[in-house]
């Protein structure tokens, strides 16, 4: 999830570069569903894409896959973040009103969103910066010793979250995985939409919606280009599994 100085992998086109078409759901048929998920699978993984991994059917489209997989990372750097900032503010219970809350949480992270967008070398030191800003009054900020330790606190627990294995990282990582094949699966239409929502609203970001819509766009247009050159190579392969 991050890059060896220790800053977010966020070279990706925001979510304004979509295709801005409307694409069709999985046929069904197995090689089209094959294909789809395989793409998927390939820009779920954690470890970077090389044209090495790559079979020679795609080796054309890597700076896409590549681009849509730092996407997915960052869109999963942005769930953590809004989910853990929300969990400090409840151990803190630093807001009673819910809806006083949840608006501090969607103004922190789309803070953190125009941070990633902006820097390439934005790491968790930034994304703390931020989080820490949202104080419950104006104490912290004249008391250094406690708005230390509030920051080291938020970094602790964002770089664990972050984490492979970590029981929060697998949440998110699953929950943008199934947002992600709702629309390849299911195109970008209302119903993909609705899948998407449904799998990020269960960890709070369901306001990353477009972003994640705008990923799974390319993946659907690389798997129907791949489909339509290749489509009967795949179909042999598959007769042979």
């Amino acid at each position: 999830m991050f890059k060896t100085n220790g800053s977010i992998v966020t070279s990706v086109p925001s979510a304004a570069t979509n295709t801005g078409n409307q694409q069709s759901e999985c046929n069904g048929e197995r090689v089209d569903l094959l294909v789809r998920l395989g793409l998927l699978k390939l820009v779920s993984g954690i470890s970077g894409i090389t044209e090495e991994s790559l079979p020679e059917t795609l080796k054309l489209n890597l700076s896409r896959l590549r681009a849509v997989q730092a996407q997915i990372q960052k869109i999963i750097v942005i769930s953590t973040s809004i989910l853990v900032f929300r969990q400090i503010l409840m151990s803190e219970q630093a807001l009673v009103n819910p809806v006083e809350m949840e608006s501090i949480v969607v103004r922190c992270g789309k803070e953190v969103l125009e941070l990633l967008d902006c820097s390439e070398e934005a790491g968790v030191e930034e994304i703390v910066e931020i989080m820490s800003g949202f104080s419950r009054d104006g104490e912290e900020a004249f008391n250094t010793n406690k708005l230390q330790a509030r920051k080291a606190v938020m970094s602790r627990m964002l770089v664990k979250s972050l984490q492979a294995g970590d029981t929060v990282f697998e949440r998110i990582s699953h929950a943008v995985y199934l947002a992600t094949r709702g629309v390849v699966l299911a195109g970008n239409g209302p119903q993909g939409r609705k899948l998407v929502e449904m799998a990020l609203r269960r960890v709070g970001a369901v306001d990353l919606t477009d972003r994640v819509v705008a990923a799974a766009e390319i993946l659907v247009a690389v798997a129907t280009v791949s489909l339509n050159v290749h489509g009967q190579w795949y179909k042999y392969l598959t007769d042979n599994m």
